[in-house]
């Protein structure tokens, strides 16, 4: 902080003190005063023991205001400038008690108040903290009151019950709180034992923040690098004992042999503990190991060896059952894209890009594991027929296609001669054949095909021909987006032709006479 700044603060924190704190008169400094001396980082212990030594206390200390004094960060000199001043107004022997300073009276209308005395507290994931409450009416210490904190049950691990604090005789609740596990802010509220608001509403945030690394995910754990190949990338995750990620941490990658050509490296991890070392193939002379250091533990190694370039010819995306999906729906199964060398050897450590049509991907790119694989999620798009995903590695480029399938059909209907005919009236001759299309799409307007219906409507052929039907239902053939249905005539009158198969579709027929 610079000098100008760190008097501007000074005077601030002055003028913010009584005067009888800043000032070089002898009044005796209460009990409150100097709880707030001590709080103060801005104030060195040093002063502190000076002014005790100058204005003397305007209180006896109790045995447990001595522990709250050093509980509150109290150095000797300042213990000992509080046991001197506690020397000279101790009684004379065989005589009267020294006339002390007289006993302040606590106005009849003043308010109990809680005051933290930080804010803020920041606790390691799975740690104990300590927080610190001063209760007080007026200016006078307030001991003997019951105080609560609430919204300390809501931290996963703790207690059911909202942890409590009694005041000491300098009016300090001590409350000890568990942190939970994960990385989270807290809201604490101070209340009375009872569950009474103070005035203000006095409260402390406490920020869990990841605790001291504790592992860490390197990818690749192996890495096949060629002489003439550009950069290859080790991603390395850091993570805390309850899996939270280490922000903010410094990272080395160590060769363990100064024969390999490469430099040590030092990255900090971003907001979600990762960090990623980028390493120039062609700097390797040698094989070996590379270290991957956080606070001077080694959390795991990387295999360094060499090999050649990515083949176009032996890389890319293996195949399966799996790439083919409906519309709108994701693959079951990620796909797996592979590099390899021109001798079929896997390559580690490539960055892979990916790019999708008709379909959406995750992540747009990644770097490939000890296997040489990388892998990509895919939701497929709302048009049937083919999505294709293209991988480029290095200036390759290999695309994959898979298939999209048309989803459940959400609607049935009907046509003859082209023109859609459900829900809607046809005139037919007697004896003369006619025929009606049967399509179905699905919810993005795909056509669905309709040739497993065939089999259901071939099954109510008999079904529907009965002897009281003025239509008789001839023939069913399907190709692979409609059925065709080719009824006959066979009495006059008016009919409803309904087609189930899970969906409905209907058409009203008049039958007449040729020539009508």
């Amino acid at each position: 902080m610079p000098a100008t700044m760190i008097r501007l603060v000074l005077c601030l924190l002055a003028l913010a003190l009584p005067s009888r704190l800043t000032g070089q008169g002898s009044e005796p400094l209460r009990k409150t005063d100097l709880i707030r001396l001590l709080s103060t980082a801005l104030i060195s212990r040093g002063e502190i023991a000076g002014l005790i030594r100058r204005n003397c206390l305007a209180f006896r200390p109790t045995e447990r205001d001595w522990a709250d004094l050093r509980d509150l960060g109290a150095d000797a000199d300042v213990m000992s400038s509080v046991g001197g001043c506690t020397a000279r107004t101790s009684t004379p022997r065989g005589g009267a008690a020294p006339r002390g300073p007289a006993p302040e009276l606590l106005p009849v209308s003043a308010a109990l108040e809680a005051v933290p005395l930080a804010s803020r507290v920041t606790a390691a994931a799975g740690s104990d903290v300590v927080i610190r409450v001063q209760a007080r009416r007026g200016e006078t210490p307030e001991p003997g009151v019951r105080l609560a904190l609430r919204g300390g049950s809501g931290i996963p691990g703790a207690p059911a019950r909202n942890p409590e604090a009694v005041t000491t005789d300098s009016g300090l609740a001590v409350f000890h709180v568990a942190a939970g596990p994960r990385v989270q802010t807290y809201r604490l509220e101070v209340l009375t034992g009872g569950g009474a608001v103070l005035p203000g509403r006095p409260t402390i945030a406490l920020a869990v923040v990841a605790a001291a690394p504790a592992g860490a995910d390197i990818q690749p754990q192996r890495l096949d690098l060629g002489r003439e190949e550009g950069a290859v990338t080790v991603q390395v995750d850091v993570r805390d004992a309850f899996g939270n990620p280490v922000p903010d941490e410094p990272v080395e990658l160590q060769p363990q042999s100064a024969q390999m050509g490469l430099p040590p490296d030092t990255r900090s991890t971003d907001s979600l503990g990762r960090t990623a070392f980028t390493i120039q193939a062609s700097a390797v002379r040698h094989p070996g190991r590379i270290a991957v250091r956080v606070r001077g533990q080694a959390l795991g190694l990387v295999e360094a060896f060499l090999a050649g370039p990515v083949s176009s010819a032996r890389s890319g995306f293996l195949a399966g059952s799996e790439q083919r999906g409906v519309a709108g729906t994701s693959l079951p199964a990620p796909l797996l894209f592979e590099a390899r060398s021109p001798s079929g050897r896997p390559l580690p450590g490539r960055l892979v890009a990916f790019q999708a049509q008709n379909a959406r991907i995750a992540p747009d790119s990644a770097v490939t594991d000890s296997m040489g694989q990388a892998k990509v999620d895919v939701t497929l798009g709302t048009r049937a027929g083919s999505a294709v995903i293209t991988a480029t590695v290095e200036a390759i480029q290999l695309p994959e296609t898979v298939l999209v399938l048309p989803g459940v059909p959400v609607e049935l209907w009907l046509e003859r001669a082209g023109t859609r005919v459900d829900r809607g009236r046809i005139a037919v001759q007697l004896g003369v054949p006619f025929a009606l299309t049967l399509r179905a799409r699905d919810e993005y307007g795909n056509l669905v095909p309709t040739a497993p219906l065939s089999r259901t409507l071939q099954d109510a052929r008999r079904a529907f021909n009965t002897p009281w039907q003025l239509v008789k239902l001839v023939s069913v053939q399907s190709d692979s987006l409609a059925t065709v249905l080719t009824f006959k005539p066979i009495a006059l009158g008016t009919t409803d032709l309904t087609i189930v198969a899970g969906l409905r579709a209907s058409v009203s027929v008049d039958v007449v006479r040729s020539g009508h």
